[in-house]
């Protein structure tokens, strides 16, 4: 079955009516030959039609071997009429449930629809499932999340995000939603539907509105009912990925029939993304898809259902190509065999020999500078890994096991309990868990985000009373590694999480307490060998080639004014042609700096272009956003230029100034 059987018909931009009238675009990838064929799509806001041949080998390799497949334009971009209201917004997932049933009526079709996608298209896969359209039967999630607020790319622990929103997603949909569908595709409909884009408003708009946990953010969280979701359904996830935490967590609470598959990579496809190992992840779609939507007996569903990747210690270069490390299957999740390990804090020491009996405590003077080595969500921004936190560690509360004298391995949710105190009314707190080699070098494994005014809720957060003492559980993001013999386990704590996280606005000190009535302690989730081991996964090597463009990334200290500066992207115009009638020419750059004495005063600019060359015109689309904050508001401007043939054809601003809700 993993042989090309057919060759592939293409049609571009084939019109799918929705209920009130509007139409949206699809590429559809055919078997070329008689028959009714499964078809399966995944459905995205990012223009199908700028995309050239590479976007869609997986499309060609479902059509080559009997599975129809298809890409579909979100209502309001690329080249499906309509505006674009929100990301993930509720006419757009009922677009998604009329164009299954539009698909599975056709005559070419046998009935049964799919589903997959990474990221925007892994989202949209779980939340057109959960209105359970009766055609779709299977569907395969990739870098996804199932609680918008607290594990998506605007707010992380009860903070705001930073560089991401208006760095790089968030200002790339203000001017991506306003660009023309491809004249050639859609006809004598060009310009009306372009008049129609040129209503969407920026989406970073209303995320810097809802600043805690509301119905902006519940809606599309799978959280509040997974019992929705009834096609089988297989999860694909990177324990690098900014979206982390959702797949052993959905995993254990789906009902229906259920895989996962977590690798170490971040958020690039496992076929040419990093880190490797790389795998044919088409490969197990097909027999995924095959299996629910044509009924082939490939053997998937009778495989242990969990397949990680364990990671191993590397030498903590961003631009490494590879983690060390074995693949595992697991039966079940939770494991039976998992046991928390609890380490306690004392000065500079982890021990699992209980909590001291004297009191002790170390304190913290918060410089929001730290985490520039490295604060990147994966999911946007430069392809780079974490860097030697020791760098960090020098302005952090660090504790360090002796060195291990037997392999510890974890798998799942590591916590860090602190008894703190502070200084003032809003503060974070970041804890890292690193992996601490023999050489002193200090590899990341996984960190944990919480604006502790969220430390009993994330819709009704309260401010500190400084120095009062506070006991903040601080949930660290999921992982998989095994601490070898011969390093240490290390936790930091500090209070910032630049330029990931909006620095906390006032100068600051904090204190960490321990001792027996202030325990403070790390939680890891142990886990110890299997008694009957499972058989090895059976996993291809990736058909494509690993990806080598990792993107910039620039941190430059300016001591004479305090501030620190992080730079993704350049002015560099990069140039590719998409088809014999276009070319794309862009540019994109963001810019985060803090001041490190006063980092109520922080502030993050992007800039993107776009240019569209076509043999009888040219657009180009200039965008500019930036948020500045002081200490009690985030004032944000968008601003998008459209140009055709050099003459101005659009403009427009948006401005707000939004109070900072205990941010």
């Amino acid at each position: 079955m993993f042989e090309p059987r057919y060759g592939v018909r293409y049609e571009r931009s084939v019109r799918i009516p929705m209920p009130d009238g509007i139409a949206l675009a699809a590429d559809f990838f055919w078997p070329d030959a008689p028959g009714r064929f499964p078809v399966v799509f995944d459905y995205y806001p990012y223009r199908k039609s700028d995309s050239d041949w590479r976007d869609f080998t997986v499309h060609h390799y479902f059509a080559e071997r009997g599975i129809a497949a298809a890409r579909l334009d979100v209502r309001g971009s690329g080249d499906s009429e309509g505006t674009a209201l929100d990301e993930y917004c509720p006419q757009e997932q009922l677009d998604g449930v009329a164009a299954i049933a539009w698909m599975a009526q056709q005559p070419w079709c046998n009935g049964n629809v799919g589903m997959f996608g990474s990221s925007y298209g892994g989202f949209n896969s779980l939340q057109v499932a959960m209105h359970r359209p009766p055609a779709l039967k299977a569907i395969c999630p990739m870098y996804f999340t199932d609680n918008r607020y607290t594990d998506d790319c605007h707010y992380k622990g009860g903070a705001m995000q930073m560089l991401y929103d208006v760095g790089t997603y968030g200002l790339s949909m203000a001017g991506r939603n306003m660009l023309p569908p491809r004249p050639e595709f859609v006809g004598e409909r060009w310009l009306a539907i372009w008049e129609q884009h040129l209503q969407n408003e920026p989406w970073l708009l209303r995320w810097i509105e809802h600043q805690t946990e509301d119905e902006q953010w519940r809606h599309g969280s799978l959280c509040q009912d997974y019992a929705a979701i009834q096609c089988a359904t297989y999860l694909i996830g990177g324990w690098r990925d900014g979206y982390t935490n959702c797949n052993l967590r959905v995993y254990q609470h789906l009902t229906c029939p259920k895989k996962v598959i977590i690798g170490p990579w971040m958020h690039v496809s496992p076929e040419s993304g990093v880190p490797g190992p790389r795998i044919d992840i088409s490969r197990e779609m097909l027999r995924f898809f095959a299996h629910w939507l044509q009924g082939v007996p490939t053997g998937i569903m009778d495989e242990p259902p969990i397949t990680i990747y364990v990671q191993q210690y590397d030498p903590p270069r961003p631009n490494r190509a590879t983690t060390a490390g074995f693949w595992r299957h697991e039966a079940a999740w939770p494991p039976a065999r998992g046991a928390d390990l609890t380490l306690h804090l004392s000065p500079s020491t982890l021990s699992p020999e209980g909590a001291p009996a004297v009191a002790t405590v170390d304190t913290i003077t918060y410089n929001p500078s730290v985490g520039s080595e490295f604060g990147i969500f994966s999911a946007g921004g430069p392809l780079l890994l974490a860097g030697d936190q020791r760098i960090e560690e020098a302005l952090s509360a660090v504790y360090t096991t002796p060195v291990l004298d037997q392999p510890v391995e974890i798998l799942g949710y590591p916590k860090a309990i602190l008894y703190v105190d502070a200084s003032v009314e809003v503060l974070t707190f970041v804890v890292r868990l690193c992996d601490v080699a023999p050489d002193g070098s200090s590899a990341l494994v996984t960190k944990g985000v919480l604006n502790a005014t969220h430390r009993e809720s994330h819709s009704a957060p309260s401010p500190l009373t400084p120095g009062q003492m506070y006991e903040l559980e601080i949930a660290l993001d999921a992982t998989s590694w095994l601490f070898e013999p011969g390093h240490c386990i290390r936790l930091s704590v500090s209070n910032a999480d630049f330029p990931n996280t909006w620095p906390s606005p006032a100068p600051a000190t904090s204190r960490i307490h321990h001792g027996a009535e202030r325990p403070s302690r790390l939680v890891l989730p142990g886990i110890s060998p299997a008694t009957e081991p499972l058989p090895t996964p059976d996993l291809a090597p990736a058909r494509a080639e690993e990806l080598t463009n990792r993107g910039s990334y620039r941190v430059t200290r300016d001591h004479a004014s305090g501030q620190v500066k992080v730079t993704i992207g350049s002015e560099d115009v990069t140039r590719r042609r998409v088809d014999n009638l276009l070319t794309i020419e862009s540019m994109s750059r963001a810019t985060a700096i803090v001041a490190e004495q006063d980092p109520a005063r922080a502030s993050i600019t992007g800039q993107q272009m776009a240019r569209y060359i076509w043999p009888d015109r040219t657009v180009e689309m200039q965008c500019r956003g930036e948020i500045q904050s002081d200490a009690t508001t985030f004032h944000l401007m968008v601003h998008v230029a459209l140009t055709m043939d050099g003459l101005p054809h659009v403009s427009r601003r948006w401005t707000r100034s939004v109070p900072r809700h205990l941010l």
